[in-house]
C-alpha cells in the first residue's frame, strides 16, 4: 500500500489488479444491481478478498456495509457469504 496517496493499488502485481479489474465488473453480490461495482476489501492487504458491491450496499448510509447495513440484515449476510458469491460468479457458477 501506497502510504503516501492513500491509493492500495499501487503495489498490487499484475494478475491482482486484473482480478481487482473482474471483481468492478460484476453485478453487486449482495442486491444484485448491474455493474460496474466498487471492490469492497475485506482484509485491505489481499486483493483477493474483495467484493462486488453497489454504492448502496457499499457505502450507503442505510444499507451499506459502512453504514448501518439494513439489506445484509435482511438478506442474513455477512462479507464471507458476499464474497463467496463474488468468487461463484468469477468462475461462472450460478448464484
Amino acid at each position: 500500500r501506497d502510504v503516501k496517496s492513500g491509493s492500495m493499488n499501487k503495489s498490487y502485481t499484475k494478475s491482482e489488479r486484473s482480478h481487482l479489474e473482474a471483481v468492478k465488473r460484476l453485478q453487486c453480490s449482495v442486491c444484485d444491481a448491474p455493474g460496474p461495482s466498487s471492490a469492497h476489501h475485506i482484509r485491505q492487504d489481499d486483493p483477493y478478498t474483495c467484493v462486488a458491491l453497489c454504492y448502496e450496499c457499499h457505502q450507503g448510509p442505510k444499507n451499506g456495509w459502512h453504514g448501518q447495513r439494513a439489506i445484509w440484515k435482511v438478506k442474513k449476510m455477512d462479507e464471507l457469504s458476499a464474497l463467496v458469491i463474488t468468487f461463484k460468479r468469477l468462475l461462472g457458477y450460478p448464484c
